[in-house]
C-alpha cells in the first residue's frame, strides 16, 4: 500500500504538534516498518525545514530530515508535475503541487489533516485519523 504524506503530517511528527502528534506518528510507524510504503514531495522537505526553522535547530532539523528521507520516498518535482499544477483547479498551489506528486507515485491514499484542499475523484484523501479507522477495518 502506497501512503502520500503530506507536509502537515511531517511537520505534526517533527514539531511533535498536539494534538496530531499521535495520529499522524502512527502513519509514519507504519512507513517505518515496512507496514506501509510512504512517499512524500521533494517539496515538503524544503517547506518543513522553513516552516519550522524558528523552532528547531538547523542541526536537530537536518537529522528529522535525514530520518524522515530515509524512511519516506521524495518524489522529485518535475517541470511537467509543476506545469500540471500551474493548470490546475485546486486553488492553492502548493497542495496542486502534492496531489500531482500523490498522483505521480501512483498513491493509494493522500494523509493530510487538510481533506477539503485536495479533489476526492481520483486518489482516497483521509486524515491520519480516518485511515487509522480504515486500515484496522480492511
Amino acid at each position: 500500500m502506497k501512503l502520500f504524506l503530506d507536509t502537515n503530517v511531517v511537520i505534526d511528527v517533527i514539531a511533535a504538534r498536539e494534538p496530531f502528534l499521535a495520529e499522524s506518528r502512527a502513519v509514519f510507524n507504519l512507513c517505518e516498518t515496512g507496514k506501509a510504503e510512504g512517499y512524500i514531495s521533494a517539496l515538503t522537505l524544503c517547506t518543513v525545514s522553513y516552516v519550522l526553522r524558528k523552532f528547531i535547530t538547523a542541526r536537530t532539523m537536518r537529522n528529522k530530515l535525514r530520518e524522515f528521507r530515509n524512511v519516506l520516498t521524495p518524489i522529485d518535482l518535475t517541470v511537467s508535475l509543476l506545469d500540471k499544477a500551474i493548470s490546475s483547479s485546486i486553488s492553492d498551489f502548493e497542495y496542486a503541487v502534492q496531489f500531482y506528486t500523490a498522483a505521480y507515485c501512483e498513491a493509494d491514499y493522500i494523509i493530510t489533516r487538510n481533506v477539503k484542499h485536495f479533489p476526492l475523484d481520483n486518489i482516497p484523501v483521509l486524515t491520519p485519523t480516518d485511515f487509522l479507522a480504515l486500515k484496522s477495518l480492511l
